[in-house]
């Protein structure tokens, strides 16, 4: 996965900074020479234009206004002081010609483009009188006008290549968190409906026991005939809003779901369909599981899911599947082995089957653990709180 934006410029930084300081010392280390020798120019006066243009490059990565005034000042002198040279191109010599360029390429990098164009043109108008001397002059003026715009020409693309790239990941970035987002809700709703079956079933038979109550039971007094009557009004009411809240939650295109809510004992049918699929797959069930409720319904869609993953990314594989009862907790575990075949093209997925799994745990009170195993494959643990659902064993 590619550094986060911030991270990224940091790093670009770090990087620039370092590249100009070994380029001024190279160029100092040069220049100062060339300068004494070629132009007749003092030493002491030598080293210090040298200085002043070289070290011009670092110090734009920080100070952008300082570094093009520090190099536009070395161009002026060293033009003032070499200019009795006869031997040597003039006004710019060739190690001036580069100090500007890799100046420009550094504000083009970081820096807007007219805050290059301003160092160039600085450059530039600095050293045009001079181009009067003689054709000499004249020529040496205008070749290094046009490859130092044209080293500021190509940083600016280059930048311009790098801000596109930095806001394609943020779009990509913005993308999956919004994808994220989306598949995260509709497997909340996906729960809820779920759990509106759960619950539904719960207060029909609270509602029909209520009802009945009166014409099962003799002797009941009159406040209990109508205490039984408002419990059976209170569980129709619940009913009706489950009904209203499931009808606001559910897409306008999903079809309705008629058929009952799995469980535990649908496993060994769920493992059938997947050993068909090539997995050969075991199935281990403890004992006293609850047989109905919310956290069988849980533990079955944990287990589909997860055998789901193990189809798409890990065909072939050999898997464990475990759901037993400790303390008050339902355990579910599911292991694989390494993949014995290569995935399938679906198996570009985001994990959000994972953070379904997640949501289901964190529903009943519960939690999920995922990851790799440390000899290869992939292990999803579970652990359900028991009672939190009225679910019966």
């Amino acid at each position: 996965m590619p550094a986060p934006p911030r991270d990224a410029d940091r790093r670009f930084r770090a990087w620039t900074w370092l590249a100009t300081a070994l380029v001024a010392v190279v160029l100092v280390t040069i220049s100062a020479p060339i300068a004494a020798t070629a132009y007749g120019v003092h030493l002491l006066a030598a080293f210090v234009t040298s200085l002043a243009l070289a070290g011009a490059v670092p110090l734009a990565v920080r100070l952008p206004w300082l570094g093009t005034a520090l190099s536009t000042v070395g161009l002026l002198a060293f033009a003032l002081i070499s200019a009795s040279s006869d031997a040597a191109p003039w006004p710019w010599p060739v190690t001036s010609i580069v100090s500007q360029a890799a100046l420009l390429i550094v504000l083009g990098l970081m820096r807007p483009w007219w805050l290059g164009l301003v160092a160039w043109l600085a450059g530039v108008v600095v050293t045009a009188p001079f181009a009067f001397v003689d054709a000499g002059a004249a020529a040496n003026v205008v070749t290094a006008a046009a490859i130092t715009l044209s080293a500021l020409a190509v940083a600016v693309l280059v930048a311009q290549r790098r801000t596109i790239g930095v806001e394609l990941f943020r779009e990509r970035a913005a993308t999956a968190s919004e994808q994220e987002r989306r598949v995260l809700v509709e497997e909340r709703n996906r729960i809820a409906r779920e759990l509106h079956d759960v619950v539904a079933h719960g207060l029909s038979i609270i509602h029909v026991q209520a009802t009945s109550a009166p014409y099962r039971l003799d002797g009941l007094s009159d406040e209990a005939t109508a205490e039984f009557g408002e419990i059976a009004a209170s569980a129709r009411t619940a009913m009706t809003e489950m009904r209203q809240l499931l009808g606001v939650l559910r897409s306008a295109d999903a079809a309705p779901d008629t058929a009952p809510q799995p469980g535990l004992d649908d496993l060994p049918a769920l493992v059938g369909s997947v050993e068909r699929a090539g997995v050969p797959v075991t199935l281990e069930l403890g004992e006293a599981l609850p047989a109905a409720g919310l956290t069988a319904t849980t533990a079955y869609r944990i287990v589909q899911e997860a055998l789901s993953n193990v189809v798409r990314h890990a065909p072939g594989a050999t898997t464990h599947v475990t759901v037993e009862v400790l303390a008050d907790d339902l355990v579910v575990g599911v292991e694989n082995e390494a993949a014995t075949d290569a995935p399938g093209p679906d198996a570009r997925g985001g994990g959000h089957g994972l953070v379904g799994i997640g949501e289901r745990a964190a529903l009943l009170g519960g939690r999920a653990e995922y990851g790799e195993r440390p000899g290869g494959g992939y292990r999803v643990l579970a652990t359900l709180p028991l009672g939190s659902d009225g679910g019966t064993t």
